[in-house]
């Protein structure tokens, strides 16, 4: 070897070099990474969060409450999924995101419930059959009143959107829907009568009724229609001193529709408001 070529370090020399060089950079890094992640919230402080979306049962000022009570990192190391929780937490918020915006804001975006029914005595229940519970107790006023268990909520928003939509063509208002634990379905509606539609069938049931109303309304005004029969109905007629039942309403009722009925008074019915002699013979269901 020439006495004037240079020392070469072996291979294995150099490479485990380099990984200590690197190592101890990385090394550096992360101790700065750290130092930086402890003085961030103090550097990169949020210091606005601003508000989008049309606001009707909710206030900006409830919601900036909201995040700031949770707030615990600055703008880059803040948890925006744990704030995105906390809103949607809130009874009135259906959903709800974050962004970031330099240099010290973040921008959420709330999209509110719309109630579209009172559930039961104390709460609320949309159009996805979600039941919720305003903080401060109020319930709009005018809206139906949906009841049943809390997991039939979904099926009795379908019904209510279904046939609220189908009776609105006889001007009839669905005032209030009631599936009870035996499954039986109900209806009280604006015009002063309630409708009870039983277990089964209530589809041919309710189709039914829609065909035959307009002549019961025209000779008479019921208190209760009962049609939880097969081939027929019941109907229990408001007292006469008001718009009660016309003379020959249940003749004028039966030819007009060609469907076996009974109807009875009021204060005649009382122990046994479904009777219905002239109706099919079978139990209602």
């Amino acid at each position: 070897m020439n006495r004037h070529d240079p020392v070469r370090e072996p291979a294995s020399g150099r490479r485990l070099a380099h990984w200590v060089w690197a190592l101890g950079l990385l090394s550096l890094l992360g101790g700065g990474g750290y130092l930086l992640m402890l003085r961030e919230p103090q550097q990169l402080p949020v210091r606005v969060v601003a508000v989008e979306g049309t606001l009707e049962r909710l206030s900006s000022r409830q919601l900036r409450e909201t995040v700031a009570a949770r707030l615990d990192g600055g703008l880059l190391t803040q948890d925006l999924a744990e704030l995105k929780a906390a809103v949607e937490a809130m009874p009135w918020v259906r959903s709800a995101s974050l962004r970031r915006h330099w240099p010290d804001r973040l921008e959420l975006r709330v999209v509110e419930r719309v109630a579209l029914a009172r559930w039961g005595e104390d709460a609320l229940v949309d159009s996805e059959g979600v039941v919720f519970k305003p903080e401060d107790g109020a319930l709009p006023r005018g809206l139906p009143r949906l009841s049943g268990a809390d997991e039939e909520a979904p099926r009795l928003v379908k019904r209510l959107l279904d046939w609220g939509t189908r009776l609105r063509t006889l001007a009839l208002e669905i005032e209030a829907l009631t599936l009870d634990a035996r499954g039986a379905w109900t209806l009280h509606l604006g015009a002063g009568f309630s409708l009870a539609l039983g277990k089964a069938q209530v589809r041919e049931r309710i189709a039914r009724f829609i065909r035959v109303y307009p002549v019961l309304a025209a000779v008479g005004q019921p208190s209760v229609i009962d049609m939880r029969y097969s081939n027929g109905l019941a109907i229990r007629w408001a007292k006469i001193g008001g718009k009660g039942r016309r003379p020959g309403a249940v003749a004028t009722a039966r030819s007009a529709t060609g469907i076996s009925f009974s109807a009875t008074h009021e204060d005649v019915a009382k122990a046994h408001p479904w009777t219905a002699s002239g109706v099919a013979k079978a139990t209602p269901s």
